[in-house]
């Protein structure tokens, strides 16, 4: 299995994925929008779903509907990463199956242990769990 990064913006997603590197091994993927991660979640299985809460055509919402509505993902944690931090959003969010948030800028630290606590025993560096 993989990770699956939905973010449309080549920066913020080159950031995401290079800290995922110092947690897991797994194959790191990304998408651009939406639509794109949806084609990929149907032919491959990912682990976990990072997902931009602003994304081009579809938002993270959208998506995550879609991708719950899919026998295999649901239970797959997704974690949201969004500059928004309105409550509204976060039970929205809830309600559509996100399992957890992060908050741009992310901060290192805390994206590392928190895909070190979804990844469980599978993460590379596991004591990133207690940091």
């Amino acid at each position: 299995m993989a990770v699956l990064i939905v973010e449309d913006n080549p920066t913020n997603a080159m950031i995401i994925k290079h800290l995922a590197k110092k947690v897991t091994s797994k194959e790191i993927k990304v998408a651009g929008d939406g639509n794109t991660a949806l084609m990929l979640c149907h032919t491959e299985s990912f682990e976990i779903l990072i997902v931009d809460y602003q994304l081009p055509g579809m938002s993270g919402l959208q998506f995550v509907k879609a991708v719950r509505l899919m026998d295999r993902y649901c239970d797959t944690p997704v974690v949201m990463v969004t500059a928004d931090d309105q409550p509204r959003l976060c039970e929205e969010a809830k309600a559509a199956g996100v399992t957890d948030f992060l908050r741009k800028p992310v901060e290192a630290v805390a994206f590392r242990k928190l895909l070190a606590d979804h990844l469980g025993a599978e993460a590379v560096h596991p004591e990133l769990r207690s940091a």
